[in-house]
């Protein structure tokens, strides 16, 4: 039995302004999978993008928190990964937020383990 989630506007605000601090910060193919009608899923999204570099991942994840904590005044309840800059994860409870190289995004295939999740692939902006 699949259990509908109830919506909730504001894990969909919150993908939108993370993807604004991607794509502010030259952030490359960022993907959003909607996760709210996944049977046993604890989230409602999961937004992905790729760095060119540790200090581009680095930049890209402070972008992005701070345009929520901005907009929103949320904190993420924990962040991972600051200290090598290859994945950093930004958990904000509904929306957790991937920051990568491509490596790591290659090597960890976040996308296809979801892949019957409805998946958003956004154009890379120049």
């Amino acid at each position: 039995m699949v259990v509908k989630k109830i919506e909730n506007k504001l894990s969909q605000i919150m993908v939108e302004i993370a993807i604004k601090g991607m794509q502010d910060k030259k952030a490359k193919d960022i993907t959003t999978i909607d996760l709210r009608n996944v049977e046993g899923s604890l989230f409602d999204y999961y937004v992905i993008c790729t760095g060119n570099s540790p200090s581009h991942v680095d930049t890209i994840s402070e972008a992005v928190d701070l345009e929520i904590k901005k907009s929103t005044g949320i904190n993420p309840k924990k962040v991972e990964g600051l200290q090598n800059c290859q994945w950093v994860l930004l958990d904000y409870f509904d929306v957790i937020v991937h920051v990568m190289l491509e490596e790591t995004r290659d090597f960890y295939k976040i996308e296809q383990m979801w892949k019957d999740a409805p998946q958003k692939h956004l154009e890379n902006i120049e």
